[in-house]
């Protein structure tokens, strides 16, 4: 039993140590930062709207590359803030595994589906349906309440698989072959990039039906910078240009995400190398399935979280100082196509 503590406690402490930090930031333990962040998103709307205003003014290469520098930056800071997005990425790559490769497969497809989801978002509304970029922007809200609910979903369905699995018994000739293996590199490179490959399923870090859906939960919310840069362009007749530094901010955001989810990959291998040193592999798959259990609840606690919260609480515009809109007689832009 103590044999199974030692590694038991070092992975699930990964995990706790993970998400205290978020749930420290959603809770308000970090509330100065968070608030300064929030500023910071605000200037960086604004440098957005300025930088696409000057190049609707003067189309020059020199409008171009300020454009575009924004909202790459844009894209590198908002990642770097809070969002449940890159809570549910590390816990799912922490407690399920998963290869460097497929960490950044995931990361730059949550990503570019953010980008996706806001030039839709636009197109429908705003430019099919004749909507405000205000009205646009609120619905934002309805959005992240899908996003919330296919997250809580998501946490049930994989502690649904953990359990599974948990109450799969482990072959006698797979005993067998463990222990006539050398726990070395490739056994250890197993558990690293696949949770373990004999003991936990192999189809847990393969089943790309699983990793899409993850991809879905958390790119479905649209960036609301993105959504905030299409409205300006729109009123000032410069859509395609929006559409290209959105997908500029795409990239921004995946590059931070993609440092995160690699983060969370080598810890989880760090933690797989120290099991596999205390424990045999039977009880390393033991220890992974509880962790793959305790992240899937985690996620789920997260979802249903920020579910209620957003039915309690609705908010509108999330980290807007002003709303972004046509002028009110909604004849044309104005001096500044927020009206700032």
């Amino acid at each position: 039993m103590r044999l199974m503590a030692r590694p038991l406690l070092l992975c699930v402490g990964l995990l706790l140590v993970g998400l205290g930090l978020y749930w420290l930031w959603f809770q308000g333990g970090l509330q100065a930062l968070s608030l300064s962040i929030v500023t910071w998103q605000r200037d960086f709307h604004r440098a957005l709207t300025l930088a696409i205003t000057e190049f609707s003014g003067t189309p020059s290469p020199a409008a171009w590359a300020t454009l575009l520098g924004v909202s790459f930056g844009y894209g590198v800071f908002h990642a770097a803030g809070p969002g449940h997005g890159k809570a549910v990425l590390t816990t799912y790559l922490l407690s399920q595994g998963g290869a460097r490769r497929r960490a950044l497969g995931l990361s730059f497809a949550a990503s570019l589906l953010q980008g996706l989801v806001a030039i839709g978002l636009v197109v429908v509304l705003v430019h099919g349906l004749g909507w405000l970029t205000r009205q646009a922007m609120g619905s934002v809200v309805w959005v992240e309440q899908a996003s919330f609910l296919m997250v809580a979903l998501l946490g049930g369905w994989l502690c649904v698989r953990a359990l599974r699995q948990l109450r799969r018994p482990v072959p006698a000739h797979e005993h067998e072959h463990e222990h006539g293996h050398e726990h070395g590199h490739s056994h250890v490179h197993d558990h690293m990039c696949c949770g373990g490959h004999h003991h936990v399923d192999p189809r847990q870090a393969s089943d790309w039906r699983t990793a899409m859906a993850t991809v879905v939960a958390i790119g479905i919310r649209p960036c609301s910078g993105g959504v905030l840069l299409l409205g300006a362009a729109t009123l000032l007749g410069q859509f395609a240009v929006g559409v290209a530094a959105v997908l500029v901010m795409s990239l921004g955001t995946a590059l931070t995400v993609s440092a995160l989810a690699l983060a969370s990959v080598m810890a989880r291998g760090w933690a797989v190398r120290r099991l596999a040193q205390q424990s045999r592999p039977p009880r390393i798959g033991r220890v992974i399935g509880w962790a793959s259990l305790g992240g899937g609840l985690a996620i789920a606690g997260l979802g249903l979280s920020l579910t209620f919260t957003g039915i309690s609480q609705p908010a509108s515009a999330p980290l807007l100082g002003e709303p972004p809109a046509r002028d009110e007689t909604g004849e044309g832009p104005s001096a500044h196509p927020f009206g700032g």
